[in-house]
């Protein structure tokens, strides 16, 4: 498939993700470092990537507003840190951020890395508090929503390779996780406004696999498979 027949969109929409996170937050350091964490925290930030990269934006050629959406740092560290697995088009040298158009498929998908995740590490049962964040995606996409799931892993780095190479800003795509929702793959910083925290959830991993789902905004319950259906039982 050449480059050129891929359909371009343009998107300004608002995508979700959620993140491991604490609630209510924690000083990260606090427990290996006592009252002496803002000197550990100092002596990290010689080594953050994310924090190299900002310098080096902030001290670049072209003017950068601190404050900018480019900055912050939700937006800032998917495309510092190198994820080793690398993305569900890219390979680990493509930094990327993948959102969610809905909180339900965002869910789906988070649940499903978590559980991977937690059973490498063979964790006992536990609960994971997950925070939600949302921010408006801009630009012009590739539209992959008519592709088929099961394209094999060549087949997505090759057809992610030639949407970079043709200048697009990402593209969309429907998950494996829900096929009903869909996902923006984002190449650029620049395409993302300031995230925004919404809702934490907390994850019920039981040692085998994420049994239910809390939300703390709204005190309901959920049940994994109902959050994977085609049925649309979470508002946007």
């Amino acid at each position: 498939m050449a480059a050129e027949t891929y359909d371009a969109v343009t998107v300004e929409q608002r995508f979700f993700t959620l993140m491991p996170s604490r609630f209510p937050t924690v000083d990260v350091f606090a427990r290996v470092a006592g009252d002496r964490s803002a000197e550990l925290a100092e002596i990290e930030s010689l080594t953050n990537p994310r924090l190299r990269e900002r310098e080096r934006l902030l001290n670049g050629t072209q003017s950068v507003d601190g404050n900018s959406p480019l900055l912050q740092n939700w937006n800032h560290a998917p495309f510092a840190y190198v994820n080793p697995e690398g993305s569900h088009f890219f390979g680990p040298e493509q930094p990327v951020l993948e959102l969610a158009s809905d909180i339900q498929t965002a869910l789906a998908i988070s649940i499903q890395r978590r559980e991977v995740f937690l059973a490498r590490t063979g964790e006992g049962p536990l609960g994971l508090e997950m925070r939600e964040l949302s921010r408006i995606v801009t630009g012009r996409f590739a539209d992959g929503r008519d592709w088929q799931l099961n394209l094999d892993v060549e087949e997505r780095r090759r057809r992610g390779q030639a949407i970079k190479g043709a200048g697009f800003d990402g593209l969309l795509y429907h998950p494996v996780e829900r096929p009903a929702g869909y996902c923006v793959c984002v190449l650029k910083g620049a395409s993302l406004q300031r995230a925004m925290q919404r809702d934490h959830f907390k994850f019920v991993w039981d040692g085998g696999k994420v049994s239910k789902i809390y939300s703390f905004g709204s005190g309901a319950e959920y049940l994994p498979d109902d959050l994977r259906g085609m049925k649309q039982i979470l508002a946007a």
